[in-house]
Formats: structure tokens, C-alpha cells, sequence
């Protein structure tokens, strides 16, 4: 190879180096989304996802809204691309599997928590915790709370598992709300894996709360988030009957508390955000969880509030474990609806939230699923439209009361170098068949500043090459012409 040839290969490799070493805007690099039901599609309306992952074991729930009750656990070892359904056994008591929360213990142990639901208006007969070892059920499903135990949710610290829930006796006798007496929250610990629970302990009493979720952070530290309806009897008891109309005049408050002694005992109540306008009617038994995460660089609470143009996604963050919060910030304000967030923590302290988008549709029906990741702890955030195709949102269970339910959450995977997002959409769907499917999608992250390996090891590469061909050049004898007389 000629001496310029070798000089090209030599700055070819500066620039390579240099491209690998420098830093790049943060991007996100949505793939096709596709539906974790694909191989079980019907008439079923799919919501409400949880998730979980150990290792390449991804394990995602759902919940069921019609024709009738239920829920699937799907698994998947390909990192999303291909799903298959886990057989979940269910004891003699309980009826069906509903409103279910997957986890995995410290030593990769697989748990679902489902509450069953049954009686004249359906409502929950129980809750139960089945332990997994591998994809076969371990041993018998663990009673966790009794009747009337709504909104079962579950945290897991290696071999400690926490499972919330509110407690509304007399609710029975409601087809679609709680009682006048606000039900407690309660918390139940388990310090075996899940094997064996202690008597339930009361959280907080005396407040409209729906949706508590436990986080754990470590230590002996559990904080509960959850959604306060404050004032708001009419959605609290269903006093609309169901049906649709103005939304609620009261506000809305998200709350939290906080142990320090591995949910024992809890603190007083801290409120999160306050005054919140309600975006509209609920139904309590369904009702909208506000969505919390932990992870580098503190604990994150995402929710919706205001209505019509005005009806946001906000996220506010605590760095002392729960004790106090930052003012509540809008994640992406744009025209129209956006709603029910979830968010989750990447181990690089990426933020994630994703969540229901209607800002194209002048009419305010039509959604799209909205990536917001913030690589600076929930200060700035950029964003990536995460659907193919925008879906209405007005179909689902009470689209013919005109009060849908397109769930209670959606939610996030969030790994090093993706997000893995799962919502519920209604492509498929009509107002008349409320069909559902559970779509899901994985995104690939570039977080700002950061190298390229691929191009610093080629940069390399070629730098030597080049290097190593103008040494030889320059030590090998050059072609000289023989000296004339």
C-alpha cells in the first residue's frame, strides 16, 4: 500500500476515534409495536399491565374487563418479540384471577399477585399470592387479604414481599363504588418470599384513597403512594350510577407515606400534589392509579389532572425517600388529553414516563402512546411517539354508560439501553365489543454523551493499520534509479 493510501487509513481512524469519543444528543428508536395476545386474540378487552423481568425472563399481567372478569400472565425468554401464556392455577374459592401484579423475589423466584373477584356485583372475594418456580406454579396460591380487599398491588425487596391494598367493608352491596365510610389502607409483610404473610396493618384510615402502591427502597424504608379523592363522594360511592357526564368539581390529591421499619408502622400522611382538577368520572372499583418508581437519583410520582386542553401528565420527584416532593412539573404539555402515566427508573437514572396522547385529534378521542425519557432527573425530557396508529379511547368497559375504562395503568420496562412500553389498545375494537389488546413495544435509548464503543474500536483498528503501513514504508528501501556515469 502506497504512503497516501496508508496516511488515509490513519486519519480515517482520528475520525472514527473521534465520532466513538464524542457526545451525541440522547434519541430514542421506537421498534414495531406488536401484541403480547397475538397468539390468544378474542373478544376480551386486555388492560392494566404489569411488568417484571429477571435476567431474559420478561413477565408481563393484564387485567380483563369483558365479556367478563379476568386476567393473563404471558412470559417471554426473546426480550419481548415473542410471547407464550403461563398457566396460572386458581383455588376452589376463587372464582376467577383479576387486577394481577407480577414480581420477582431476590433469588429470581417468580410471584403473581390477582385479586378474585365474584358475588352479585362481582367484587372481590380475595387476594391471593402464587409463587412460581421457573414457569410451574410452586406449591399452593397464598391467601393475602380477604373479601372486600380492593386494588392489590405488590412490592418485593429480596426475600420481603409487601402487598397493599384498601379494605372497604360493605362495599358488596355497591355495584361500582365503595362505601360511605372510607375503607383503610392496609399492608401485609411477608419475610419468606411470599410463603407465609403476617397479619395486615393499617397504613392510613379516613381518606378517599384508591390505588395505594408500594415501593420499596431499601433498607427498612416502604413508602405507599396512592390516589386521593379527598371530597369527591360521587365517584368515591358511584353516586353517578356509572354513567357518564361533567367530571367531578372536587380536586384531587396524591398522597404518600412513608416506614422506616419494613412497613410496620407508618409516618402521617405527606401530600404529594394538592388540588389537582379531576380530568373526569371514575369508576372506583377501576379507578386510575397514579404511578410510582424508585431507583438512581430518588423516587419519581407520575398522575394526570386538568381537563380537556388542559388535562396533563405531571411527574414530581422526592431525593429523601418520600418525606417531601419537588413541585409537580408537566412531563410534555400539548393541546388535548394526556393521561394515565406510568414511570419507571432505568439503573442509569433515566427517567421514563409513558402515557396516553390525544394531542393530534382536534376531537379529543383518538390517542397515541407517548415515550418521555429524561436523562437529567426529570428537568428536560424528549419524547418519541411509541404506537403505529392512533386508537379511540372511548372504547371499553362503561363505553356504552359513557364513562370507558381503558385501564388502570400502563407500563414501562426500563433497562440500561431500552424501555420496554405495554399499553392497551383498541384497534380492534368498537364501542359495542369493548375489545382491547395488549400492545407492546421496545425502544431503543442513545443517552446523550454517550460512547461509542463499536466506532472507538474501529477507530482504533484502523489507526494501527495505517500506523503500522507508513513504519514499513518508511523503513523498506525505495526503488533507486542506478547513478549515471
Amino acid at each position: 500500500m502506497t504512503p497516501p493510501a496508508a496516511a488515509g487509513l490513519v486519519l480515517a481512524g482520528l475520525v472514527a476515534g473521534y465520532l466513538g469519543l464524542r457526545s451525541g444528543p440522547a434519541g430514542l428508536r421506537p421498534g414495531d409495536p406488536s401484541f403480547v395476545n397475538a397468539d390468544r386474540p378474542g373478544i376480551n378487552a386486555h388492560n392494566s399491565p404489569a411488568v417484571a423481568a429477571h435476567g431474559n425472563t420478561i413477565v408481563v399481567a393484564d387485567r380483563i374487563d369483558t365479556p367478563r372478569f379476568g386476567c393473563t400472565v404471558s412470559v417471554s425468554t426473546t426480550a419481548g418479540a415473542t410471547w407464550k401464556q403461563l398457566n396460572l392455577p386458581l383455588p376452589p374459592e376463587a372464582p376467577n384471577c383479576h387486577q394481577p401484579d407480577v414480581a420477582h423475589d431476590g433469588s429470581g423466584r417468580l410471584l403473581v399477585l390477582y385479586t378474585a373477584t365474584g358475588g352479585r356485583f362481582n367484587q372481590p372475594v380475595g387476594a391471593w399470592v402464587q409463587r412460581f418456580d421457573g414457569e410451574t406454579a410452586s406449591g399452593p396460591p397464598v391467601r393475602v387479604a380477604p373479601a372486600e380487599a380492593f386494588h392489590a398491588r405488590m412490592a418485593v425487596d429480596g426475600s420481603r414481599v409487601w402487598v397493599t391494598w384498601v379494605q372497604v367493608d360493605g362495599a358488596a352491596e355497591k355495584p361500582l363504588g365503595f362505601s360511605a365510610t372510607p375503607g383503610p389502607v392496609r399492608v401485609a409483610r411477608s419475610t419468606d418470599g411470599g410463603a407465609t404473610f403476617d397479619p395486615p396493618r393499617t397504613v392510613s384510615e379516613g381518606r378517599r384513597v384508591v390505588q395505594p402502591t408500594p415501593v420499596a427502597l431499601g433498607g427498612d424504608r416502604l413508602v405507599v403512594g396512592a390516589l386521593d379523592l379527598a371530597e369527591d363522594f360521587a365517584d368515591y360511592e358511584a353516586r353517578h350510577g356509572g354513567q357518564g357526564g361533567p367530571p367531578p368539581e372536587s380536586p384531587w390529591r396524591i398522597v404518600a407515606w412513608t416506614s422506616t421499619d419494613a412497613g410496620a408502622s407508618f409516618g402521617p400522611t405527606v401530600t404529594v400534589a394538592d388540588d389537582l382538577v379531576a380530568p373526569q368520572r371514575i369508576i372506583a372499583n377501576l379507578a386510575p392509579a397514579p404511578s410510582f418508581a424508585s431507583g438512581a437519583g430518588g423516587l419519581y410520582a407520575a398522575w394526570d389532572a386538568g381537563r380537556g386542553d388542559g388535562r396533563d401528565v405531571f411527574l414530581a420527584r422526592s431525593g429523601d425517600g418520600g418525606a417531601t416532593w419537588s413541585a409537580p412539573a408537566a412531563v410534555a404539555p400539548g393541546p388535548r388529553g394526556q393521561f394515565l402515566p406510568a414511570v419507571g427508573v432505568a439503573p442509569t437514572g433515566r427517567v421514563d414516563v409513558l402515557f396516553y396522547d390525544r394531542r393530534d385529534d382536534p376531537e379529543d378521542h383518538r390517542a397515541h402512546v407517548t415515550l418521555a425519557s429524561s436523562f437529567d432527573g426529570g428537568r428536560t425530557f424528549r419524547t418519541a411517539t411509541v404506537s403505529d396508529a392512533p386508537f379511540d379511547t372511548r372504547i371499553g368497559f362503561g363505553s356504552l354508560q359513557g364513562i370507558p375504562v381503558l385501564g388502570s395503568q400502563v407500563a414501562v420496562l426500563s433497562e440500561t439501553d431500552r424501555v420496554l412500553a405495554l399499553w392497551s389498545d383498541t384497534g380492534r375494537g368498537t364501542i359495542d365489543d369493548s375489545v382491547q389488546d395488549l400492545a407492546v413495544v421496545s425502544v431503543d435509548v442513545e443517552e446523550a454523551g454517550r460512547r461509542t464503543p463499536a466506532l472507538m474500536a474501529l477507530g482504533l483498528l484502523l489507526l494501527g493499520l495505517g500506523g503500522g503501513l507508513l513504519l514499513v514504508a518508511r523503513l523498506r528501501p525505495g526503488d533507486r534509479r542506478p547513478q549515471q556515469p
